[in-house]
């Protein structure tokens, strides 16, 4: 969990909060895919952001099924 040069790191209630951006890197996938995906999203503003426990669950089960 290291924020890039220059951001900072947001946090809720739940944990870090994701740009889609960063969401999408650490999946593998596009940011349109990630809409695509219709996962559960907090935005601020036009910035949309994703729970890192949430993406960091879904990457575990990715490696669960392999």
């Amino acid at each position: 969990m290291n924020a890039s040069k220059g951001q900072k790191m947001l946090k809720n209630a739940n944990g870090y909060l994701l740009s889609a951006s960063e969401a999408a890197k650490r999946l593998g996938v596009v940011s349109q895919t990630l809409r695509r995906w219709n996962l559960p999203k907090i935005k601020l503003g036009k910035k949309i952001y994703y729970e890192e426990a949430i993406i960091e669950k879904m990457l575990e089960g990715c490696h669960e099924k392999k």
